[in-house]
């Protein structure tokens, strides 16, 4: 199943009065400019400890006293000139450099010093974060340049964080350390605050709603497990991740006997802990997943065509054996080898090769495999044509005989020509990007038109469901 959207993954005054209005807001500014760098280089010079979130957590993310146990950390000193979005500018990058050098140095206390000492809870969300982060294996890690948002606080929560709070959409990237080569990629709507002339990070999803489309990493405790060709991440037991990691670990070589060598051969598999999690972190409706135990998604990955993953669907997922956990799970990493939530190729094949391989060398028979689709060929003759993409919509009433009939006719392709034939007419689809291109490759490749094709592939089918 393709789940994503490369889917298949906002008065004029009197003129005296601002004549004043306008020399007694420089002199203000002037003195908040000049008391808030005065005080900063009084830290930086003193070396004496500014308060942040570090002392309030400890390993475990749990609060307690701050104490002696607060480290210095130098302060963030504003801009002295400028415009006052610049400055926000310049105070977030320095912020945000400092977080992204202590994930990469495996360092809780400095990241959590950069977060606001009066935020308690958003600091226990920002250690839960930072150790996820620590478990995928993140190493390189860039935050783009902050955009300023001047209106992205509410009243409510302006009057609860401090007229100095502002909010900036950041662009976060990053990559594993080992496995997985491609960035993943997130925009946080993150908040910042000035205490006394420091500058600091208060939050990092600032007026998105719970049902926002969020990695799993950012809302949830994880754990994660590292196979040899796999990276399971998600909320379960980690004796239930395990097995998923053991279970991904063969899709991954099920996968490369088929289709061969020439992708990553690693698979990243996410384990959200509900079906409404899994729809919110794919991006879709609510409720609209019930019968899928998969799916393959690009969201989160700024180059689809070179990258994407697999989100189980764990109220689904539970149900199947361990025989369907594998079929399923090899015909998701078939996805992800073949980058198929960016292709143009027709639905049933994609659909219908990933469960090809997922049920290659299985020992299963057609009348199992297809029992749906043969059976209701048997009762009422073959379809007139292949499946079309509604017909794949989870919500469809048929979606079994869907997904059935085109691992027929992917079936019918290894057995009127061969195996190796399949894989070739899959790559040319693949590649070919109108109407009349795939009737070229009907004709290039299999030597027959799609009509011809269809009129075959009804044939085999009809002598199938005989033995139904």
């Amino acid at each position: 199943m393709i789940g994503d959207s490369a889917q298949r993954v906002r008065r004029r005054p009197a003129p005296r009065r601002r004549f004043v209005a306008r020399t007694l807001a420089v002199l203000v500014v002037g003195v908040l400019l000049l008391s808030g760098v005065f005080a900063s280089a009084v830290a930086v010079l003193t070396g004496s400890a500014v308060p942040s979130a570090v002392g309030t957590l400890n390993s475990g993310g749990s609060a307690h006293a701050a104490g002696g146990l607060t480290p210095a950390a130098l302060p963030t000193v504003a801009a002295r000139s400028g415009h006052l979005a610049a400055q926000r500018v310049a105070v977030a990058e320095e912020l945000l450099a400092r977080q992204a050098a202590a994930i990469r140095a495996d360092d809780r206390r400095a990241y959590l010093a950069t977060v606001d000492p009066r935020a308690r809870s958003y600091a226990a969300t920002a250690a839960r974060t930072f150790d996820n982060l620590q478990r995928m294996r993140v190493r390189q890690v860039r935050f783009g340049t902050p955009v300023v948002d001047s209106r992205g606080l509410t009243p409510a929560r302006r009057a609860a964080l401090g007229p100095s709070a502002w909010v900036a959409s950041v662009e976060l990237s990053f990559r594993l350390q080992s496995g997985d080569p491609q960035p993943w990629q997130t925009t946080l709507r993150m908040v910042f605050v000035n205490r006394e002339g420091v500058g600091y990070v208060a939050g990092d999803r600032e007026g998105q709603s719970p049902g926002s489309s969020l990695p799993l990493w950012l809302t949830e405790r994880l754990d994660v497990v590292h196979g040899e060709h796999s990276m399971v991440a998600g909320s379960g037991h980690r004796d239930e991740l395990r097995q998923f990691a053991h279970t991904a670990d063969l899709a991954v070589r099920r996968v490369s006997e088929v289709w061969g060598s020439s992708w990553d051969q690693y698979v990243v598999v996410l384990v959200p802990p509900s079906q409404a999690q899994m729809e919110r972190l794919i991006g879709v409706d609510s409720h609209t997943q019930s019968a899928v135990a998969a799916v393959t998604t690009s969201v989160g990955r700024p180059d689809p065509a070179l990258a994407s993953h697999i989100v189980v669907n764990p109220h689904t997922f539970d149900q199947i054996g361990s025989l369907g956990r594998l079929v399923v799970l090899t015909h998701e990493a078939t996805h992800v080898a073949a980058h198929a939530t960016v292709s143009a190729m027709p639905v049933w094949l994609s659909e219908g090769f990933a469960d090809y391989v997922g049920f290659h060398r299985s020992g299963l028979p057609s009348q199992v495999i297809a029992h749906e689709f043969l059976r209701d060929v048997h009762r009422r003759g073959p379809p007139s044509a292949l499946p079309g993409g509604t017909e794949f919509d989870p919500r469809a009433k048929a979606l079994d005989e869907a997904y059935e009939s085109a691992w027929t006719a992917c079936r019918y392709i290894a057995h009127r020509w061969d195996q190796a034939t399949l894989l070739r007419f899959y790559v040319a689809m693949d590649g070919a990007r109108t109407k009349v291109d795939q009737e070229r490759v009907y004709r290039r490749v299999l030597g027959t038109s799609s009509d011809r094709f269809i009129q075959g592939w009804r044939a085999y089918v009809r002598e199938r469901s005989a033995d139904d």
